[in-house]
């Protein structure tokens, strides 16, 4: 048994790839949403924002209906890349065994919101399809990437720029003999992260036990036992920071909240936004100013599983403590902001009074993530921001 296989992929005409994939929507504004989807019939927006189940499906069985949409014949791997101006990142398209998951080969590290992952759950079991792939890393390795290198000259069979402005394009390897080097190259890796899709990781997970129980005769091999991957080598995957923003200073007034805070942090006014180079240092954006914050005591050693993640350490010193902020993936006051939007997105959401108070993170790091799943700990939701992404729905798996 291979730990990364080919599938036949369920994908849309090379003319309709723009128009049907989507991108990620945190990038947009509403607007930008709503006439995208307008302009974008086949667009799977309109699959996923349906008013009912029922028409969700029926708007994706049309699609395949009208060959918008098109099943591969062969088993295939998918060669994907993603460019922007300053990075761009080659990874392989795949199925994996939901029991390697299980095993520990496909180790996650992020804590999640069971309401997201119910509504993955529903929107697959309704499609009784995976539209867009879990984001995984792997180590990296010389032969695979060498082999990817050799691919990739040949032209791609999708290139366009979609709405994160970013360059997507992707490769089709169906030939007998470089798909096998492909499944043989990672079973010699045999370890793989999550990146971006713990949900829809936990999602498949239910979805699978529960067609298995509705299967009187089950082997373990059929298409639900399975899931789609996108897999990028680690040294080429982008971590940004993710940063927060609370709705108020509970009770305190501004001068009492700085004052509170300085009990345990060096806190220095700066002259310009504040961006942290380092771990440990906050940014802080309160009534169109910036500080800096940095513990004045080291962390306590091994405090609970802490291990010194900037996020767990802001929230015991401060957004507990201070604000109020309980467990942040159900406490209202608290919100989240990728680090693509800039210092400028905490001072627009802060000036606009939509938050009272926002922090900058130094980025979590690689190793850190690797760390976590190692050791089987969970960092907090909202731990990592990974970008780019890959788009959903530019190559889907079904469960047929």
């Amino acid at each position: 048994m291979y730990f990364i296989n080919p599938f036949k992929g369920l994908r849309p005409q090379k003319e309709d790839a723009s128009s049907v994939a989507i991108a990620s929507t945190d990038h947009l504004s509403e607007k930008d949403v709503s006439d995208f989807k307008k302009n974008n019939p086949w667009n799977y927006l309109n699959v996923f924002t349906e008013e009912s189940n029922s028409k969700s499906k029926e708007q994706f069985e049309l699609m395949k209906e009208k060959s918008i949409l098109t099943k591969d014949k062969d088993n295939s791997f998918y060669i994907y890349k993603i460019s922007t101006g300053n990075h761009s990142q080659v990874g392989i398209v795949g199925t994996a065994k939901l029991s390697a998951y299980d095993n520990l080969h496909i180790r996650g590290h992020e804590e999640i919101f069971l309401e997201r992952a119910q509504k993955r759950l529903k929107q697959m079991d309704n499609l009784n399809a995976q539209i867009g792939p879990i984001y995984v890393i792997y180590p990296d390795n010389h032969k695979l990437t060498e082999f990817i290198k050799k691919e990739i000259i040949s032209k791609p069979i999708y290139s366009f720029i979609a709405l994160d402005k970013c360059k997507h394009e992707m490769w089709m390897i169906n030939e007998e003999e470089k798909v096998k080097k492909i499944c043989d190259l990672f079973n010699s890796i045999n370890r793989i992260y999550i990146a971006d899709g713990h949900h829809r990781m936990e999602a498949i997970s239910k979805l699978s036990e529960f067609k298995k129980h509705q299967n009187p005769n089950h082997t373990g091999n059929e298409a639900y036992n399975y899931f789609m991957v996108a897999i990028f080598p680690q040294s080429q995957a982008r971590l940004l920071d993710y940063n927060r923003l609370i709705k108020d200073l509970y009770g305190y007034s501004e001068k009492d909240f700085i004052k509170e805070i300085k009990k345990k942090f060096n806190v220095e006014k700066q002259n310009s936004p504040y961006k942290p180079k380092k771990p440990q240092t906050f940014g802080m954006y309160l009534d169109k100013k910036w500080y800096s914050l940095e513990l004045k005591e080291p962390p306590e050693p091994n405090l609970f599983h802490i291990i010194n993640l900037d996020i767990n350490l802001l929230q015991y010193y401060l957004l507990e403590p201070t604000l109020g902020i309980g467990d942040p993936r159900y406490d209202n006051r608290i919100d989240f902001l990728a680090g693509f939007h800039g210092l400028e997105g905490i001072e627009k959401k802060v000036d606009s009074k939509e938050a009272k108070v926002g922090f900058s993170f130094f980025a979590t790091q690689m190793e850190n993530v690797i760390s976590f799943a190692d050791k089987k700990l969970n960092m907090p939701p909202k731990s990592t921001w990974f970008d780019p992404k890959p788009l959903d729905g530019l190559v889907a798996y079904d469960f047929e």
